[in-house]
């Protein structure tokens, strides 16, 4: 790929700007990374910018930093939830790429086992033995006890 600030040499250095929800990507060369500042090598200087400073939270029960949550990822107390918890959501999102839990459907599992036993059906029709021996083992594992077909 190109530079895209001076068009002429190899883009070599990647820059990810966040802002918020908004995502830009910036290829540049070497040479034009550290006109404007961006490369000197391979290290690069990473400004995180917050709406505030959150780092500054600190639980009223515990004494635990919202920055030292984020750093070690566990919570100092039960009472650090409520204390962070207008945070968390934007963390969870971020991590996650989702702010709710979402529950998988049984129904998956069973359509799973209806799709395997029409597939299992076609192997033994065309007297594909070995793929059908192979499926009637992957049915057997998933209508074992405590999986989660049954």
């Amino acid at each position: 790929m190109i530079c895209q600030n001076c068009h002429e040499h190899e883009a070599t250095v990647v820059i990810t700007k966040i802002v918020g929800e908004q995502h830009s990507i910036t290829h540049l060369c070497k040479v034009c990374a550290n006109e404007l500042g961006g490369a000197s090598g391979l290290s690069m200087s990473i400004q995180m910018l917050t709406a505030e400073p959150v780092s500054t939270y600190v639980c009223d029960t515990c004494g635990k930093s919202y920055a030292d949550f984020k750093k070690s990822g566990l919570f100092g107390c039960a009472d650090c939830y409520s204390q962070f918890e207008k945070h968390l959501p934007r963390l969870f999102k971020r991590v996650q790429g989702m702010t709710q839990h979402v529950i998988t459907e049984p129904e998956a599992a069973i359509d799973d086992l209806a799709s395997l036993e029409e597939e299992l059906s076609e192997a033994v029709s065309s007297e594909n033995f070995e793929k059908a021996a192979s499926i009637r083992d992957r049915l057997v594992a998933l209508r074992a006890p405590g999986s989660s077909a049954t």
